[in-house]
């Protein structure tokens, strides 16, 4: 059940019949994928001072939510910001009004702004020891130059020191103005009477605009196909990624089930051949996302840094032996059932419930319930995969990162393996 109210606030309520839980997910429209560059980190700072209460004790916020027993988090994307929380169902209109006041009503107190300033550059510090991070960073700027999207979502420790408090206060109201939130709550409820709730906390807000992203074109950029970047670890991690049809397009699906026959799982192809028949990798996956009008696939692995240059060429390998030979039957059809599987085993979570109807009224053009979404994903065909993996992964479709302990001469192979391909 669904309301739209005078403000633009998209109220959901969707009962979830067998639990004795209700969740909570606040979403905003707005995330860091829209900041400015000399405000970059601005979103993800409000989000860290929504939990910052005026009377100064610490954690106060998160220590009321964990009394009605339940838990409370955050999180910062390029195109959305939330706060989930769930608590026992009798719980739940003291947690409204709980997350409704953080949201509505953040404090951003100068003493508490400058600990949770330093709690931030600790935490960019601590992305910054781990060579993952710096992969995957390293893909992400190369991917969107000169965009938000390939900007660190926590900022740099520049702009995080410049953040004044005029600056949170007006990205906080942006944020949270009725025309960029959704309000989604799940579990043991009645949808009309929670509906009430939910307008009563949210009604209020004022309209604001809809947040707008700057556009990006995929087209035409010219950057580095691999970057090496040296780190002291005792693996080297790799990133593999490239741009696949977005969230508009009739591919979208085929190339996210893709995603899963490289990756997701044990049963999976480069699961399989760097864990299981080489040795070569502990973890290794791969995955499909989106922002903006692009998707992307990213594959994401580490490895001893002798073995690095034989593991990437595997991989580049299987992405060139999917697209001469294609996805065999019992891929397919294992990675359909392995997304298909864990969307159904989804649904038993209010919370994944709640969070899931807020994202895709944030993000989504046109929005989906899960069981949709299933039926989707149930009519995607195997012949349809391998077509759309035929035309996105192109020789020079991906850009890669390394690091880790590598040496000077280290060679990276950069190119999707097709033989047949002069």
């Amino acid at each position: 059940m669904q309301r739209r109210l005078p403000n633009d606030v998209h109220l959901i309520a969707t009962p979830v019949p067998h639990t004795a839980a209700v969740s909570l997910h606040v979403a905003s429209r707005a995330g860091s994928g829209s900041e400015p560059a000399a405000l970059s980190g601005v979103t993800h700072f409000v989000e860290h001072m929504l939990f910052r209460h005026r009377s100064h004790e610490p954690g106060a916020f998160a220590c009321a939510i964990e009394r009605l027993g339940g838990q409370i988090n955050a999180a910062t994307e390029p195109e959305l910001t939330a706060v989930g929380t769930k608590v026992p169902a009798e719980a739940w209109p003291d947690a409204l009004q709980i997350v409704a006041r953080m949201v509505h009503e953040p404090e951003m107190d100068l003493d508490e702004i400058e600990k949770e300033r330093t709690v931030i550059l600790d935490e960019l510090a601590l992305l910054d020891d781990l060579p993952e991070e710096s992969a995957r960073r390293s893909v992400l700027a190369r991917l969107w130059p000169n965009h938000p999207f390939g900007r660190e979502i926590a900022g740099t420790t520049t702009t995080v020191r410049s953040l004044t408090r005029d600056a949170l206060l007006r990205r906080a109201a942006e944020m949270f103005a009725g025309q960029n939130t959704i309000v989604s709550v799940a579990g043991a409820l009645d949808p009309a009477a929670a509906l009430d709730l939910l307008a009563e906390a949210f009604g209020t807000a004022p309209a604001g605009s809809r947040e707008i992203y700057p556009v990006f074109q995929a087209n035409g950029q010219s950057t580095a196909r691999v970057q090496v970047v040296r780190r002291e670890a005792e693996q080297a991690y790799f990133s593999i990624a490239g741009f696949t049809p977005g969230r508009t397009s009739r591919d979208r699906y085929a190339m996210e089930l893709l995603g899963a026959v490289l990756g997701a799982g044990f049963g999976a192809r480069l699961v399989l051949e760097l864990r299981e028949r080489h040795g070569l990798a502990y973890d290794i996956g791969a995955d499909v996302g989106h922002c903006g009008e692009q998707g992307v696939l990213s594959i994401d692995g580490a490895t001893d840094p002798s073995q690095l240059t034989k593991a990437i060429a595997i991989v580049l390998g299987e992405l060139g032996d999917v697209v001469e030979r294609g996805v065999t039957e019992d891929e397919f059809e294992r990675a359909r059932a392995y997304i298909v599987g864990g969307l159904v085993r989804s649904l038993e979570d209010s919370a994944i419930v709640a969070a899931w109807h807020a994202r895709e009224h944030a993000l989504e053009p046109t929005p989906l319930t899960p069981e949709t979404l299933i039926g989707r994903v149930r009519a995607v065909t195997r012949h349809e995969v391998n077509s759309s993996a035929r035309a996105c992964l192109a020789r020079d479709w991906p850009l890669i990162a390394v690091a880790g302990p590598l040496d000077d001469d280290v060679e990276i192979p950069t190119e999707v393996a097709l033989a047949g391909v002069g």
